[in-house]
């Protein structure tokens, strides 16, 4: 033990520019979460890696030495301390330090994501004397770095890098010997953290849902069969793509467990992935034979995505099928028609003049306008009332009505940040049934009072969503009325974030009778967050809900 103090602490020779000698003073560090930490003696505010042992602290900063300029930059390096019992061992500098580890023995490494642009990173390892032992860089940034206790292995994992050799890898080291060991292409997503078995030389990968693989030490992954069927239960998607694009067969039990791992990621998947689990679940039908099972989750898939590309596909089907005789009896559907089907929505046909580029217009003595507010201009014609607004004028609805009365700092808030508690100050942090008890209580006072808070510090409008004037919020209210907006303000409250987005184009009231119109121009397609917000929100609350496709008239 004393050799080891002896060569930690004892003399060296001169240190190199940019480094320093270990000071004795004891510093007194200030830890806070997320990995930060303030040392005042040092003047040194930035990230810290602990060793397992407790006793080696890694710190650094990504800022210039006047601590101006951080982030992405030509020049100015940032620094790094190695410090034993909060006295510093040595100090150094890279470009932009990253990622720190720091093991017992005191080896310690650092992501260096370099100066400039493009995709490039440099992966660093030092001992205790804080001499390189690895210094390799690679064309592709970097993400997550795992260190072995002792000290002896590390592994980093780069980002994707179209065309690089060094694309979607985990590089293995061995320190001891100063060298790469091995590297393999990512297959089981990216890593959370890393574990160690060094006596038997295994490196475990962690990942974001409780599962782990793992590798020996040249890259191989023990127990992949295993590893493989449980990914499947899962519902993970991608292997399950790798399984059914393989030429190798699959067995009776095989095809049973990728059905179950699809069914799993239909019910529990976001939206993307619901849809193209139902686009797998029809490859699956198919070469089992069983088309009508595979049109029936495309169809599936095509309803929650309508660019998960199986459009041609389902058609072939039917028409292999004899399915499309059925439908050439009511006449050549319109792709719009044939997306309003499957999404079990209305389907309207708008008429407008065609100008030069994106204008529009309903009649001659109309101005030319987007085509949202052309197709408006229809609607109003035929007695309706309402907003080309997408979702700004139910999301400002469902603000001025989540509370009793809308504090002035919160007049510029998105909705979705307060019901998520995405805010900095935790007296700003509003728990959703507090928010949501106070939608099924508004009253037409209250949002005409917090309206004025919400429009004040934009004029008339609110700030993000100019379309929504004061007769859109308290028409739509007065048509929905606190029962129902509060419905829609519940399912809002589950994802609110995910719910933002995807609103029609057009909301339309006429006396107690809401509907949402999404306006296609020849030339638009349908978005999965559309598909998402008119299946998950508006449809099992029973909204009329059309798609307006809109043809010219010459």
């Amino acid at each position: 033990m004393t050799g080891f103090f002896e060569r930690l602490f004892g003399k060296r020779a001169p240190d190199q520019a940019g480094q320093v000698a270990r000071s004795k003073e004891r510093l007194e560090i200030d830890e806070f979460a997320h990995g930060l930490v303030s040392i005042p003696q040092l003047d040194f505010v930035g990230h810290q890696a602990r060793s397992p042992n407790r006793r080696f602290r890694l710190i650094w900063t990504d800022r210039t030495p006047d601590g101006l300029r951080g982030g992405n930059r030509e020049s100015g390096h940032g620094s790094w301390s190695l410090l034993f019992d909060e006295s510093i061992v040595k100090s150094g500098k890279l470009e932009r330090p990253q990622e720190g580890k720091v093991a017992d023995n005191g080896t310690f490494i650092l992501h260096d994501w370099m100066f400039g642009h493009g995709l490039h990173g440099r992966f660093v390892a030092c001992d205790s004397q804080g001499q390189t032992l690895i210094a390799q860089q690679f064309s592709a940034n970097l993400m997550s770095n795992g260190l072995s206790p002792d000290g002896r292995y590390a592994i980093c994992q780069t980002a994707n890098a179209p065309g690089s050799d060094d694309s979607c890898r985990y590089m293995l080291f061995d320190l001891e010997a100063g060298r790469e060991i091995a590297r393999w292409e990512v297959e089981t997503g990216w890593a959370d953290g890393y574990n160690w078995d060094c006596d038997a030389g295994r490196v475990v990968i962690c990942l974001k849902d409780g599962e782990q693989a793992i590798y020996d030490l040249t890259g191989t992954m023990v127990d992949r069969e295993g590893w493989r069927r449980r990914r499947i239960a899962a519902g993970d998607l991608g292997v399950i793509k790798d399984v059914l694009s393989s030429l190798a067969p699959l067995d009776r039990e095989m095809r049973q467990d990728i059905a179950a791992g699809l069914r799993r990621a239909v019910r529990e998947g976001e939206i993307w992935s619901q849809a193209r689990a139902f686009r797998l679940l029809g490859e699956l039908h198919e070469t089992e034979g069983e088309p009508e099972k595979a049109i029936k989750a495309y169809d599936d898939a095509l309803r929650l995505d309508p660019k998960v590309g199986v459009a041609r596909r389902v058609e072939k089907l039917r028409k292999e099928t004899g399915q499309q005789e059925v439908k050439r009896a009511r006449g050549r559907q319109s792709r719009f028609e044939k997306q309003a089907e499957r999404l079990g929505i209305g389907h309207d046909v708008i008429m407008l003049d065609k100008g030069t580029g994106k204008d529009w217009r309903l009649h001659t003595v109309h101005d030319w306008s987007l085509v949202e507010f052309a197709a408006l201009e229809h609607y109003l014609e035929q007695g309706w009332s309402g907003a080309a607004s997408e979702g700004g004028l139910i999301l400002t609805l469902i603000k001025a009505a989540s509370f009793p009365r809308l504090d002035p700092r919160h007049a510029d808030t998105f909705v979705e940040a307060l019901y998520a508690q995405n805010v900095a100050f935790a007296q700003d942090k509003f728990a959703k049934d507090q928010l949501l008890a106070s939608v099924s209580r508004a009253t037409r006072s209250q949002i005409e009072d917090n309206w004025k808070i919400i429009s004040a510090s934009a004029g008339d409008t609110p700030a993000f969503y100019p379309s929504v004037r004061a007769e859109h919020v308290f028409g739509l209210f007065e048509a929905l009325g606190s029962d129902r907006l509060a419905e829609i303000a519940n399912v809002f409250a589950t994802a609110p974030y995910d719910l933002r987005s995807g609103w029609p184009d057009l909301t339309l009231w006429k006396g107690k009778t809401v509907r949402f119109v999404e306006v296609k121009a020849p030339s638009d397609s349908f978005h999965a967050s559309q598909a998402r917000l008119i299946s998950q929100l508006l449809l099992p609350l029973g909204f009329d809900v059309c798609l307006g496709e809109v043809r010219p008239t010459t």
